[in-house]
């Protein structure tokens, strides 16, 4: 009789919750610390910062930008705070720095909390969509072992960033850019401005239209994303506004600092490790290079995979590890591959890649013993996905050229 083999998405699930389960545990066993080395909030500013913060600043629509340097999000995600603004208005604008008052004044803290269940529930809808044939048990433990991991809930939920609204757009994208509906397709494109709007790095998704030589949608899609990206300008401040932002935003990607997140800074915090952290400022130009060929190696690797679920792989590694400023949050954009993932036949999902996601979308506890920030234990698999990944994409297929070459040579 043949035993049946794990599916990789049960492997996917083992490992995560199983981790998550022995976190929880910890909890009471460590009285509580292990809670305080995972959350973000007591070094970043305070729980669902981001959120709150930017309902802060868009209080005063129309000179935000002139009065902090700390607005880091393009117009369009403003304006989308702004509705909140509306839905629940101050008798005047906040102070810049009156994120707790914001947080707790009248039902601010409960439109939060829907948020984040209408956001799941689409998600969980995207998940659906991409595994129409997963029963409904498998895909509802698969959407608890992402939003209890470390990028989500002590990420993007806990920090209030809307980094889980972006991974939602772009996922709904990718599943609509291919239907026959013209709606469907339209929608798609509308998406992927609308995420480009919000977090700027989702363009990389138009990439796709590129691969796929859909010349008229490409063009599209670059009208709509221009218009969601300038056209919010004329709501916060003009052309003064935009200066202001632009000037930021160069800024920012000049900033390094120590963390296990982006690709720049992981390597300074190794340069830590080993002791050459104070000689960084001398070699950081190396990481900022190293950092940029990444990034053109993971859009030159979306136009040469075949493999669909390695289209998401890059665009997501993208967004999650190239960004020069980010935090713990970027890790759920590698949801996107992981949700594709999971699509592709039985014959075409390698463990490797089940394992691994199940060790950066969980929450990892085993990093706590070691004394080592817990970014690294989230995003290092990530690092070795990436890295697989191109291996597979450009030296597997040399290795196996260069093989059969010598069994033919041999032959003869």
């Amino acid at each position: 009789m043949k035993t049946a083999k794990l599916r990789k998405i049960d492997i996917y699930i083992i490992i995560s919750l199983a981790c998550t389960t022995v976190f929880l545990i910890m909890l009471i066993v460590t009285k509580g610390a292990i809670a305080k080395w995972l959350a973000m909030e007591e070094s970043f500013g305070g729980a669902y910062t981001d959120h709150f913060r930017c309902i802060c600043y868009v209080s005063d629509i129309k000179h935000f930008y002139f009065k902090t340097t700390d607005a880091s999000f393009p117009p369009f995600a403003f304006l989308l705070y702004y509705l909140l603004v509306l839905i629940n208005p101050p008798e005047e604008p906040w102070d810049l720095m009156a994120w707790d008052d914001v947080m707790w004044y009248r039902y601010n803290m409960l439109v939060y909390i829907m948020l984040i269940i209408v956001i799941s529930l689409f998600f969980k809808l995207m998940v659906d969509l991409f595994l129409p044939d997963e029963d409904k048990i498998r895909t509802t433990f698969l959407m608890l072992a992402i939003l209890l991991s470390a990028p989500f809930m002590s990420g993007s939920i806990e920090r209030g960033n809307i980094a889980y609204l972006v991974v939602v757009m772009v996922l709904a994208a990718l599943y609509l850019k291919d239907k026959d509906s013209a709606v469907c397709r339209e929608a798609a494109l509308l998406l992927i401005a609308m995420a480009a709007g919000i977090k700027l790095y989702p363009a990389v998704a138009g990439f796709i239209y590129v691969k796929e030589k859909r010349w008229k949608e490409g063009v599209r899609l670059v009208i709509y994303g221009l218009l969601f990206f300038f056209v919010p300008f004329a709501f916060v401040g003009g052309v003064p506004a935009l200066q202001e932002y632009c000037r930021f935003t160069l800024l920012l990607g000049k900033q390094s600092y120590c963390s296990w997140t982006n690709i720049r800074n992981y390597l300074l915090s190794i340069s830590r490790v080993l002791g050459q952290y104070e000689n960084s400022l001398s070699f950081v130009k190396y990481f900022i290079m190293i950092e940029t060929l990444y990034l053109l190696l993971c859009v030159i690797s979306l136009l040469k995979t075949k493999e669909r679920w390695k289209t998401g792989l890059y665009i997501a590694g993208a967004m999650s590890l190239y960004v020069p400023y980010s935090y713990r949050y970027v890790a759920c954009y590698m949801a996107i591959p992981l949700v594709m993932y999971f699509a592709e036949k039985q014959e075409n999902q390698k463990a490797i890649y089940a394992i691994l996601f199940g060790l950066s979308f969980t929450v990892p506890f085993y990093g706590y013993f070691t004394g080592i920030e817990s970014d690294f234990f989230i995003f290092t698999p990530l690092y070795i996905i990436m890295i697989y990944a191109f291996f597979e994409e450009w030296i597997y297929p040399l290795v196996k050229k260069a093989s059969g070459l010598k069994a033919v040579k041999k032959s003869i």
